[in-house]
């Protein structure tokens, strides 16, 4: 019942209500024609059955309201039956046809890298890897990317802003049920994401294509600032997080020497990565008007 909508949650319970008013409406009118067949069984002599009398006694107006009860019945039913027969039907074809592509179970084997990603960065920035922040598994291993990747794109994830690790690892856990329950995809969108708190957090990591910008997955390494930033600037150490991240990259041959910083909303209908942080990023060296 978790997948219905509210609408058709709503016609289930009128569905419902109707059927246990035809019913007790039914019942009623056959206690009361039975007590008075049993009355005029003990009050006659004849020959007829009692049941035989209690069906001719019935009125005309009771046996069409007793049709409309019982076609009101069935249609119920029949309503009934079909709309939580195509749930079912939806739920599976969800669950044997998901497509990891753009919104807006055992993990991914291991974390990309693992000695990589339990080392402390410059600046002392940290990746938190998926098993530290207790990543849910994914539905499906996404596709492998074709490093070096020529772009970075920048995201915000629309979400509350968070400045210690506990605060940003429920964050990046409620994306990714987020991202998988409802946008249907088959783990976290992006590569990675960076917190308030001057960490940057492991998504799909370097080598797993992202399902962040649609026409950029398989080219590109999309990093997502936790917060908003329409109108507020992130923390330095926020900022800096995603510069080492970056850089780590490049260092480790994942992203192109030459590659193209680009913000979401140049790409797609999104305001991603928000107005202000949009500006700052404009600031950095590899920043591209252009795709």
């Amino acid at each position: 019942m978790g997948g219905l909508s509210r609408q058709q949650t709503l016609l289930i319970g009128i569905l419902g209500i109707l059927f246990l008013l035809s019913l007790v409406i039914l019942i009623v009118i056959l206690t009361v024609k039975h007590f008075e067949s049993f009355n005029d069984n003990n009050n006659q002599n004849d020959d007829s059955p009692a049941g035989h009398k209690w069906l001719r006694g019935l009125s005309r107006q009771q046996t069409l309201l007793i049709g409309i009860l019982g076609f009101l019945f069935l249609i119920s039913l029949v309503i009934l039956v079909v709309i939580l027969g195509v749930k079912r039907f939806e739920t599976s074809e969800n669950t044997n046809n998901r497509k990891d592509e753009d919104y807006i179970g055992t993990p991914i084997d291991s974390p990309v890298d693992t000695d990589a990603f339990n080392a402390t960065l410059p600046n002392n920035v940290r990746i938190v890897s998926r098993l530290d922040w207790v990543a849910q598994p994914a539905v499906q291993t996404p596709d492998e990317l074709n490093v070096p990747v020529p772009y970075v794109i920048i995201w915000h994830t629309a979400t509350e802003n968070c400045s210690d690790q506990a605060t940003c690892v429920f964050h990046v856990r409620a994306i990714q049920t987020f991202h998988i329950d409802s946008s249907h995809l088959w783990d976290i969108a992006y590569n990675f994401l960076v917190g308030g708190d001057g960490n940057a957090y492991e998504g799909r990591g370097w080598t797993k294509e992202g399902s962040h910008t649609h026409g950029y997955n398989k080219k590109s390494i999309g990093i997502a600032f936790i917060g908003t930033f329409i109108t507020i600037k992130p923390p330095e150490w926020q900022i800096n997080a995603c510069k080492v991240l970056i850089n780590m990259g490049i260092k480790q041959g994942y992203i192109s020497k030459n590659y193209k910083l680009l913000a979401a909303k140049q790409l797609i209908g999104t305001q991603a990565p928000g107005a202000v942080l949009y500006e700052e990023i404009k600031t950095w060296p590899h920043w591209s008007a252009l795709p």
